[in-house]
């Protein structure tokens, strides 16, 4: 994928890292952009002439901070790019066109009600992304799509989970690119999730797990500051870890998965227990991958907040209270509905104008 306002790959990474600095939100100063990415004021110069000439950042005025010439400051021209997001369940479909920053420009919600043959699917995707490109004023940069089950994101194909299954093995990334003639995207609804909340917030979430409680339950998890996906595209699957041995049956064939045990604690009302098994899930993310930081997200988790919330500090005292050094905050995302659809946005944005992975922890 690629796109002619895209940054080179590598010549490109110190133009992403400034763009990183930019997306904080506060204008910045050469000095300032010299010092946080280690180079010097010469070579920042060029960087901003580069990111100007494309649009992407402009001169936000001038301060005086002593005797001399006034000082520059820069900013990012959120206008500038625009991304579409898709988020597909089973049964409806969310759409977000999202601004350079990850805000959002406009929103489309669409009940499907069924599992469409993938000839209509396409056409469903497609009509939702013609529609919100009419959104926005900037560069439409691409489309991504984010979608529960597994997804091989290298290939762009939907694996499904088992048959029947319509959808199983469908190549949607190629389909969806060639009804568009746009760059697309195609991932995990939680790895989708994860970059909304690192592109919106970067350098916060260096070492962090994402936990999405949807219609299912997963996980993504980002580790010195990559994205993990795994030999087969597959790390994150906590949904299918076992919580209670010979449990509820889950759909993956096995008994006592987390997803199974959760549905049917919230299906017997019994939302105490739901919230204790997420929590389990919590404490075994943290002592698994060591992160720091946890982001709950997902329709269902927002439904049920402050009961989950509660459960989670309970177990994280109990589990780590003899280890008084390690510290994990956690986090209710603020995006919402949103969430998934803005990351899927935000992963269009992320390839076109992010630090190359290569490079992510390098050194």
């Amino acid at each position: 994928m690629g796109s002619p306002g895209a940054l080179d790959r590598v010549a490109g990474a110190h133009d992403a890292a400034v763009l990183a600095v930019a997306r904080r939100g506060e204008p910045v100063s050469r000095a300032e952009l010299a010092a946080a990415l280690q180079v010097t004021p010469q070579a920042i110069s060029k960087i901003l002439g580069r990111l100007m000439g494309r649009g992407l950042v402009a001169e936000a005025g001038t301060v005086i901070a002593g005797p001399g010439k006034p000082t520059t400051l820069y900013r990012m021209e959120p206008g500038s790019r625009r991304a579409i997001g898709l988020h597909l369940t089973r049964s409806r479909l969310h759409g977000v066109v999202a601004d350079l920053s990850g805000e959002i420009i406009a929103r489309r919600e669409l009940e499907i009600g069924r599992l469409q043959p993938v000839p209509e699917l396409v056409a469903t995707l497609a009509a939702q992304a013609r529609e919100l490109a009419g959104h926005g004023d900037g560069e439409l940069v691409g489309v991504g799509l984010g979608m529960p089950g597994p997804v091989d994101a290298a290939d762009g194909v939907y694996r499904g989970t088992s048959w029947p299954d319509p959808w199983r093995g469908a190549p949607l990334r190629a389909l969806l690119a060639a009804e568009l003639d746009l760059p697309v995207l195609l991932d995990h609804d939680s790895r989708a999730a994860l970059v909304g909340e690192t592109w919106s917030q970067p350098g916060l979430l260096r070492d962090a797990a994402l936990l999405l409680v949807e219609d299912g339950l997963g996980a993504a998890l980002c580790l010195d500051g990559r994205i993990v996906r795994g030999a087969h595209s597959h790390a994150g699957e906590v949904g299918h870890t076992v919580v209670r041995l010979d449990g509820e049956p889950c759909t993956c064939g096995r008994r006592g998965c987390a997803q199974a045990e959760h549905q049917a604690a919230l299906a017997a009302g019994d939302d105490a227990l739901a919230a204790r098994i997420i929590a389990s899930i919590v404490l075994d993310l943290v002592r698994l991958v060591d992160v720091d930081r946890i982001v709950l997200g997902g329709r269902t988790v927002h439904a049920h907040h402050g009961r989950t919330m509660d459960a989670i500090r309970e177990v994280l005292e109990a589990g780590l209270h003899g280890e008084p050094w390690q510290h994990v905050e956690v986090m209710l995302s603020t995006r919402g509905t949103d969430l998934i659809a803005v990351g899927a946005a935000c992963e269009v944005l992320e390839h076109e104008y992010g630090i190359p992975q290569a490079l992510v922890g390098a050194g």
